[in-house]
């Protein structure tokens, strides 16, 4: 179960634990992916919070493409405006008084900060004490976003007491593999629930941007894949042409070609010393294409049964391939968790985050995960953890060596 917890795109800056930043991760918390800045229009957000000081600073974070934009105003009387320019409604934080991108958070302080859709519309928003209780007025995005977070809530609340329940466990418990596969059957009930409300919420709303939002998050689910086809079809030739649409036609083909059975999609990154390495290049072995990254704690708990699994299985044809998400500044993080973890084996990445290259083409929105490779580079399994990885690479060295007997 603990292996499950899978770091998602946002990161909630709060002191919480890492069960209840899966929990927000898993069922609130909106992963976007940048939008380009095509024909432009005019946004300006009003804000109004009693208890801020004169001199108290706003930051504004955002992303287009690849880019992180930012803005600050000073408050004036609890007032503070931003002005710009977007075509679509994009993901965004306001911070009090420290832009957390640049200046990080001490560990174990909090601070002040809000998250919201910053669309190119005129809007308000108030609050008597703290940008956390910010009330939006006037915005067609964050009213629809709102509405589904309250139909959300009831599987967060579900998730909580799911979690809550495991953490209760025994050790030896948490260390059973049938109780973690009942826990994690669970969880990926409650997941898949939630990726049907979204689809259902996106097919009453087609004739809005946010159903993109909707339609972008549920592609997560490939059971819904066909449903998910079939709302996009209804879309307009105007939320067509958004570049988070095109996002979804990518991620539906992904899911397609990444199905178990299907020949992996190849790409070729760059290892630590600069080689360039293909996946292509395993070919004869049994491959685990593992998806990590340095900052990701539930990867790092992981790291231990597949080092296990390396170990066990090298010599009998099995080695592994691990593609880091670590980000541009994070180069250093990633050799040195690679030496602490005793990772072994071949690692690569582009050093782009979450727009890594490879993990766009097999449709990556959490970590760990990874893919079990024949060795005609067919996908045979996913997302083995912990004793489902070894007793699955048992079973196929078991039978191989009977086949050769």
């Amino acid at each position: 179960m603990k292996n499950r917890l899978q770091h998602m795109l946002d990161t909630d800056l709060s002191a919480h634990s890492r069960m209840a930043l899966r929990i927000k991760q898993s069922l609130t918390a909106l992963l976007l992916f940048p939008s380009m800045l095509m024909a432009q229009h005019s946004f300006k957000v009003e804000g109004k919070v009693d208890a801020l000081k004169n001199g108290d600073k706003i930051f504004l974070v955002y992303h287009l493409e690849d880019q992180q934009i930012t803005d600050s105003v000073v408050v004036q009387e609890g007032r503070f405006i931003f002005k710009g320019k977007l075509e679509y409604p994009v993901y965004s934080s306001l911070f009090l008084n420290r832009n957390p991108y640049v200046n990080k958070l001490p560990k174990g302080e909090t601070m002040d900060f809000f998250r919201f859709y910053l669309e190119p519309a005129a809007f308000s928003m108030m609050a008597p004490d703290s940008l956390k209780h910010l009330e939006i007025k006037g915005s067609v995005t964050n009213s629809l976003n709102k509405e589904v977070l309250a139909l959300l809530k009831p599987n967060e609340d579900k998730f909580d007491a799911l979690y809550k329940e495991y953490n209760a466990l025994p050790e030896e418990q948490k260390k059973d593999a049938k109780v973690n596969e009942g826990f994690d059957a669970r969880e990926k009930l409650l997941i898949t629930e939630s990726n049907q409300l979204r689809l259902d919420f996106a097919k009453k709303h087609l004739d809005t941007y946010f159903s993109l939002i909707c339609l972008q998050q549920a592609t997560a689910e490939a059971t819904l894949n066909s449903e998910i086809e079939a709302a996009y079809n209804r879309l307009s030739p105007t939320l067509k042409k958004a570049p988070l649409a095109k996002d979804i036609l990518v991620r539906l083909a992904a899911v397609k070609s990444t199905q178990i059975g299907k020949t992996a999609p190849d790409f070729q990154q760059t290892t630590p010393d600069g080689k360039q390495v293909k996946l292509s290049d395993f070919r004869s072995q049994y491959v685990l294409l593992d998806f990590w990254a340095s900052w990701c704690g539930p990867c790092r708990e992981e790291n231990p049964n597949v080092v296990a699994a390396y170990k066990q299985f090298k010599e009998k044809g099995f080695t592994v391939l691990g593609v880091s998400l670590d980000g541009p500044s994070q180069r250093e993080a990633w050799l040195k968790a690679i030496e602490k973890d005793q990772l072994n084996w071949t690692q690569v990445s582009d050093l782009k985050g979450w727009s890594n290259e490879a993990a766009k083409i097999y449709n990556i929105r959490a970590i760990p995960a990874n893919f079990l490779l024949d060795p005609n580079g067919n996908i045979i399994a996913r997302d083995l953890r912990g004793k489902a990885l070894t007793d699955k690479l048992a079973e196929i060295f078991k039978s191989t060596t009977a086949g050769g007997e």
